[in-house]
Order: C-alpha cells, then structure tokens, then sequence
C-alpha cells in the first residue's frame, strides 16, 4: 500500500485520499487483486467512519477482501468495537454477504463482536442480519458458545434475548460445539455462575422445566462445594434471592 494512502486511512485524511484518486484512478482497484491489507482495514481498525464511507463510494467489493490474516473490514471493527464503522461498512447495501463473511477459523463479525463484549456492535449485527445467531465457526461454536467460552456475560444476556425474541431457541441454545458441549456444560465446566443463573431464566421463561432449571445452579453450588468457601456471607444470600424470585422454592 502506498504509505501516503495507509497513513490518509489511519488519519481519516479524506482529502488526501482524494488526491491520491486524481493521482491514480486505478489506485483503489490494484487492491482487489491481493491479499494484502487494503485502506479499509486500515480505516477500520482506527475507527475512521467517514474515511471508510468514503472509501466504500468508489470501491464497495473492498469489503469483501480479506486481509493476510482472513479478517474482512467488518470483522476488524466488530472486534475493535468501532460502531460508526460497522454501520458505514453496513449500509452499503450487501449486508447480509458481509455479516456472514468467514475468517480463517470460520468466525463471523458476530463471533468476533461476542469474543470481545463489543455489546453496540453485537445489536448492530444481529439486527442487519439475525440469521447470524446461528452461524457457527470452524469448532462449530455459535455466537453464544463463544459468549459462554469467553465469560462474556452482558454478551450472553443479549445473545439470548435476541435468540428468545427471534423464536430460535430450541435450534440455538442446545447446540453442541466440535467437542459436544452445550453452552450448559461450558458454564458448568467454566463455573460460570452467572451465566448459569441467565441460561436457568432463559429455559424457566420459556416453560421449558422450570425445576431443572432451578435444580442447575443448585448441583451447581453443591457440586462447586469447595469452592463455596469463597463465597461471603451477602453474596450467598443474594444468590438465594435471585433462585427464589426467578424460580421460586
């Protein structure tokens, strides 16, 4: 990449950009044919939306490429958490093409939004594309799997609301991953609490058992004994709270 245009994109320097244009007309399509990083990855990861806009009035297909590592300008923001360049890279009108893009380990922005907790991103996702909830990554992990792994828990919550919203539970929620876990046995296996108490809600909403539900943070704790020990005094009593207003006793 010419230096003058790799530093216009991490600058957002529209004005040279311009010129570099009238300078060579050809200099944006030249990229299209590399698998180098091109000014969109660039723009993306410093979070420079007009510059990405920009770039995407004379050169959409940029969004498409991927750089030497897979990743495309939208998982690059997605997983840097830059919403306005999400939303530039989003509006151009191929979407959905772009929320399923894969990088080399089979993720989707969406995986790489949920990994990091990048919370705005993710809603700006599921909304441009929901089918997203349900792409998996080459360890077939769904974005959830990934939330879980992560102990990503505002991730989590959101994941399922929009999962619950979209009537794609039953498909979802009880995926199992390459090595066969569900995202119950990776917050069992993680002693991720938290995350159990919001899959234990999430299956009591839905009428789906409402006393295993309950009985999973329950084997949880009990199962968990040793580590009970750390647990002081309040927070032993909020957690008994929580079991009895979502679920009863």
């Amino acid at each position: 990449m010419d230096h003058r245009l790799f530093d216009a994109a991490r600058s957002g320097d529209t004005t040279t950009l311009h010129l570099l244009l009238q300078e060579d007309p050809l200099l944006l399509d030249r990229f299209s044919m590399s698998s180098l990083e091109n000014p969109l990855h660039i723009s993306a990861f410093s979070g420079q939306a007009a510059f990405t806009a920009e770039i995407l009035r004379h050169k959409q297909d940029l969004a498409l490429e991927p750089n030497q590592q897979g990743f495309s300008p939208l998982h690059i923001a997605s997983a840097s958490g830059k919403i306005e360049v999400v939303r530039a890279l989003l509006s151009v009108g191929q979407k959905h093409v772009l929320c399923r893009l894969k990088n080399k380990d089979g993720s989707i922005p969406l995986h790489c939004a949920v990994q990091r907790g990048r919370i705005e991103v993710m809603k700006e996702l599921v909304s441009s594309f929901p089918e997203s909830l349900k792409e998996i990554n080459a360890s077939l992990e769904t974005p959830l799997h990934v939330a879980v792994k992560n102990n990503q828990v505002e991730a989590t919550k959101l994941l399922l609301e929009e999962i619950k919203k979209r009537d794609m539970s039953e498909r979802i929620v009880n995926m199992e991953n390459r090595e066969g876990n569900t995202i119950l046995h990776l917050a069992t296996l993680g002693k991720q609490l938290q995350v159990l108490i919001l899959y234990s809600s999430f299956t009591y909403q839905l009428g789906n058992n409402p006393r295993l539900a309950r009985d999973v943070i329950i084997s949880f704790v009990i199962f968990n004994k040793k580590d009970n020990k750390s647990f002081k005094k309040k927070k032993r009593k909020l957690l008994r709270q929580i079991i009895s207003l979502q679920f009863g006793r």
